[in-house]
């Protein structure tokens, strides 16, 4: 079976890795093709995946809409060449009208409730949408929903082992409380309109939280003068490590956010937007505490302190909260395995 699986964000880097490890080792023929955004490529690179490159992305509406037309012709040229039996891609928007036009099958995954247009753009030409169990809407007949999160793809504990040796790269260790703090760049199509922490803030939260042990601030683009100082310096790939045995994650990502709920730290979600993932993790399992209002700059960090002060007491309650998340949950790399070769070739 001959697969191509397009990537347009870090994130799916992880997500696929594992599935696409396996596939090669059954057989099966792969061709990665990825959009250069943020660490994407760099990512790709650590992990030994070939790709063929699709181009940066644009910035602002118009921008956008002119590289994403660019870089799904690119994407149809390459296709063509490979003949692939299915294309698979996260919110496919490039992925899915190519392979309408291959006539071949294409499996989107989606757990963004809010990219409308992202939807409209791609599910008159997609051929099946995984969403996670407790995602909010109604995709119609072609949905297919599991018991689960992307993040289980790489994170579940049958992939992911944390080494406390690798907080010596940042000169920490796990016996001593430290925060990881995440921002985005909001240049997402999804993000147009919406926020986190204001610039005053992101200051004072940072701040605020080097009071309780390091910080490592990981953001999208350069970050403010007053913060370089907490920049995150290690290699991308071993972020998940560090995330692991933080006090506490503090996150404007949905991504990262998860991220940290399934490995069993605390998150604290700034974000306008919210998802249906981030909720369930929220409500029914306690790990994320979300502050969605454009007025809780004060409110988010003052949990956040909270929950890093504490963190060394309540660490095994973060923990079994995290094993009660995964033992309800799909592994997620075996679910798209297992979709992927089942999906039949189109006329």
């Amino acid at each position: 079976m001959k697969v191509l699986v397009d990537i347009g964000h870090p994130a799916h880097v992880h997500l696929f890795k594992h599935a696409i490890a396996a596939l090669e080792s059954a057989g099966h023929q792969v061709l990665v093709t990825a959009s250069d955004k943020d660490v994407t490529t760099e990512l790709l690179r650590e992990y030994g995946i070939s790709y063929v490159s699709l181009g940066k992305p644009g910035r602002g509406m118009v921008g956008k809409g002119s590289r994403l037309a660019f870089s799904a012709a690119r994407l149809l040229s390459v296709a063509k060449r490979f003949s692939p039996d299915v294309l698979v891609a996260v919110s496919p928007v490039r992925a899915a009208p190519v392979a309408w036009a291959l006539r071949r099958p294409c499996l989107g995954l989606d757990d963004t409730e809010h990219a409308v247009l992202a939807h409209r753009l791609y599910m008159p030409f997609v051929t099946k949408v995984l969403t996670p169990e407790c995602y909010t809407r109604d995709m119609g007949r072609k949905q297919l929903r599991y018991r689960g999160y992307h993040e289980l793809a790489y994170l579940h504990p049958r992939y992911f082992i944390p080494d406390p040796a690798v907080l010596a790269l940042e000169g920490l260790d796990a016996e001593k409380p430290y925060s990881v703090v995440r921002f985005v760049s909001w240049q997402a199509a999804h993000d147009v309109g919406q926020g986190g922490f204001s610039k005053e803030g992101k200051i004072r939260l940072v701040r605020e939280m080097a009071q309780y042990g390091r910080v490592l601030v990981s953001g999208e683009g350069a970050l403010a003068p007053e913060m370089r100082e907490y920049a995150f310096k290690a290699a991308p790939h071993l972020m998940h490590h560090f995330l692991y045995f933080a006090g506490v994650c503090v996150s404007e990502g949905a991504t990262m956010a998860s991220e940290a709920a399934v490995l069993g730290t605390p998150a604290i979600y700034r974000n306008t937007l919210s998802a249906g993932t981030l909720k369930e993790q929220q409500e029914r399992y306690g790990l994320v505490f979300g502050f969605n209002h454009p007025a809780e700059d004060q409110a988010a960090m003052e949990v956040a302190v909270r929950i890093l002060a504490e963190s060394a007491s309540r660490r095994d309650e973060w923990r079994a909260k995290a094993a009660r998340l995964v033992k309800d949950k799909v592994d997620m790399t075996e679910l798209l395995l297992e979709t992927i070769l089942g999906m039949k070739r189109q006329a």
